[in-house]
């Protein structure tokens, strides 16, 4: 029996799919895009717009870090409709017990979310990655490998920050923002900037 939908069965679905070892004989994918009907064990049981013959499932969007605009949107449209969503944290990553972490949030091996952290749904967070004492990341977020938040840094909604990337302690960092890999944040980011280098410049901001 399916109780638990990966929406989506790419890279990042299928690391999702890793963390459910738990769970794996009752977890589905849906994919726009899937040939396949099974996928590292899991059945692939239709698009993700079939979810509805499919309501009393929970679910997580693990759509890939080109989709962040998607991913954000469908989980808009989802909770409206009163789906239900579920976490998935790699049992090598660390939450703290006075962090929070919102609905269908997933945290990757090796990743840290330390105490007063709050995580906003539909974040994912990928391998490696650290979320410092008093962070607060909006939803929608992605945490590419080996990202470093220090502590009290804002992340705002569908941010993407790329491999590598540091956020130095109380930067803001605005709603629909892209950092480059490896980039190093010494300071605040106006929504929908682009920036990258060492340290972080603008190079344009995203059209809306």
């Amino acid at each position: 029996m399916i109780d638990f939908i990966i929406m989506g069965a790419g890279g990042a679905g299928r690391t999702v799919l890793g963390t459910c070892a738990d769970i794996s004989s009752r977890v589905g994918f849906l994919d726009d895009n899937c040939a396949a009907t099974v996928v590292n064990g899991a059945p692939v049981l239709g698009t993700t717009n079939e979810r509805g013959r499919l309501r009393g499932c929970k679910y997580i969007i693990a759509f890939g870090s080109r989709f962040q605009r998607e991913r954000s949107s469908v989980f808009a449209t989802m909770q409206a409709e009163g789906y239900t969503f579920f976490n998935a944290i790699n049992s090598q990553a660390y939450v703290d017990r006075f962090a929070v972490v919102g609905q269908g949030v997933f945290v990757g091996a090796q990743s840290a979310i330390l105490p007063n952290a709050n995580v906003g749904n539909n974040c994912y967070i990928c391998v490696g990655c650290s979320v410092d004492h008093d962070c607060v990341v909006e939803c929608g977020t992605y945490l590419a490998p080996g990202v470093h938040l220090a502590g009290g840094v804002h992340v705002g909604e569908s941010v993407f920050i790329g491999i590598g990337a540091v956020v130095l302690p109380l930067v803001r960092v605005g709603a629909g923002a892209v950092i480059g890999a490896g980039a190093v944040v010494m300071h605040d980011v106006v929504p929908g900037a682009v920036v990258a280098g060492v340290p972080a410049r603008t190079l344009h901001k995203k059209e809306s």
